[in-house]
């Protein structure tokens, strides 16, 4: 398994905890000083058996029919697992490499699809004669057409399209006690000049493209012009990550705290106040359905974490989907259902199953290991890469994911969204990301 880490470049993540002898344990921890921090988030362990079929498999359903793999809309963008970029078709046919590297000497990370599904975003390092990085981002289409490249002053960690398909904004730190914001404009291939900057960062486009609503150093909650004008919302924050520019650009999802306590809050975009969804104590983490009218979350209490919820907004209505700690939880496209990571400690071992919730009920699928470059760089930031990238297909009837399965075996897997159907390893590596169309 290809770790994420770069030690002797410093420009990946760094694993915070050390390796034992017959297993690795990646800490997710707000310590990893090279991405936002999550405060007072409890650590989530994911321990890795170095023999996974050693352990005793779970019964599970079916094998997926391999038609239904083969007739998924849209393509897959991979690191494989000698850490190039290619790109393929759902069954895992058709590969198209975008990206080589040459250890040592090069990485690519992050890749990001494009809205309209005609691009693809990395960012590429390379050693430099005199040893430093020298760090860009590239584009190119997802059968690697018109390629682009612009280079970057810091090594970003972090890709946002806009929803125009017209720009990307990036996150780079060129410090451990420093994040700065930059927006790359693909059409210019210019990088630009610092837009902002203060860490913990958070984003959220707004839908034409022309502003971001931004939760900076956990004391500002700002709208961000791309002139670097800035426009307080008023509202001091609440304990929490990424705020929410809704797809129709109507509202805001964040959120608030005052002498009364925290609440999730739903504001319209040109109103002074907001409408509180949800008190709370502690942390929450949200992610909003993507057509607007759902809103996901877990409340992080000092002493316990409630119950994996949805509240409908308009109505106030509140569904319990699981009451353990929820690893991480996506929408999928149509916002028919939601996908969540639930965590499965078995004696020694730490597994975890995918789970789906279709707004009447919610199964569980079989169990398997994140690979190490998804939990430490994705999964605890979750709500962020909740607006920039998808594990959904783009009907919603399937999701992909990388990881290992309780037999040993390694990869990238389809899962059909059904509770009758296995899971089915479709490539190597150690991310994937689906298309949006």
């Amino acid at each position: 398994m290809r770790s994420s880490t770069w030690a002797h470049l410093n420009v990946r993540a760094r694993v915070c905890r050390t390796v034992a002898a017959t297993t690795l344990l990646l800490t997710i921890a707000a310590s990893c000083t090279s991405g936002p921090e999550r405060r007072d988030l409890p650590d989530v362990q994911i321990d890795v058996p170095a023999d996974p079929s050693t352990a005793a498999p779970s019964e599970g359903p079916a094998p997926t029919v391999a038609s239904e793999i083969g007739g998924l809309p849209g393509r897959l963008a991979v690191l494989d697992a000698s850490g190039n970029l290619i790109t393929v078709s759902p069954d895992g046919s058709d590969e198209v490499v975008l990206a080589e590297v040459e250890p040592g000497r090069s990485e690519v990370s992050q890749p990001t699809w494009s809205p309209d599904a005609r691009r693809v975003a990395w960012v590429h390092v390379e050693v430099t004669e005199a040893g430093a990085p020298s760090a860009s981002i590239a584009t190119a289409g997802g059968d690697g057409a018109r390629p682009s490249r612009a280079r970057t002053a810091v090594v970003p960690f972090y890709l946002s399209w806009d929803p125009t398909s017209s720009r990307i904004a990036y996150l780079g730190a060129p410090s451990d006690n420093a994040i700065e914001l930059g927006i790359l404009e693909v059409a210019g291939r210019s990088s630009g000049a610092t837009l902002d900057a203060g860490q913990p960062f958070y984003l959220s486009w707004a839908p034409d493209g022309d502003q971001l609503l931004v939760h900076v150093g956990g004391e500002r909650l700002d709208r961000l012009g791309l002139d670097g004008s800035t426009t307080a919302l008023g509202d001091r924050p609440g304990t929490f990550s990424a705020p929410v520019w809704s797809a129709d650009g109507k509202t805001f999802v964040y959120a608030s705290a005052d002498a009364d306590g925290q609440r999730l809050v739903m504001r319209d975009v040109k109103a002074e106040t907001g409408r509180p969804l949800v008190p709370f104590e502690g942390l929450i983490a949200f992610v909003v359905s993507p057509d607007g009218e759902r809103v996901a979350f877990q409340v992080l209490e000092p002493e316990r974490t409630l119950p994996l919820s949805v509240i409908d907004v308009d109505s106030g209505d509140t569904v319990e989907i699981t009451d353990s700690a929820i690893a991480a939880f996506f929408w999928s496209p149509d916002s028919e259902r939601l996908l969540y990571l639930d965590p499965d400690p078995d004696g020694e071992q730490f597994w975890f199953h995918w789970g789906v919730w279709d707004g009447r009920s919610s199964f569980l699928l079989p169990r398997f290991v994140p690979s190490l470059l998804m939990a430490g760089d994705y999964l605890q930031f979750f709500e962020q890469y909740a607006q920039s990238m998808s594990l959904w297909s783009p009907d919603g009837s399937a999701f992909a994911y990388p990881g290992t399965s309780e037999d040993g075996r390694e990869g990238i897997w389809i899962q059909s969204a059904r509770p009758d159907r296995a899971p089915v390893l479709v490539a190597e590596g150690d991310f994937v990301a689906w298309s949006p169309a």
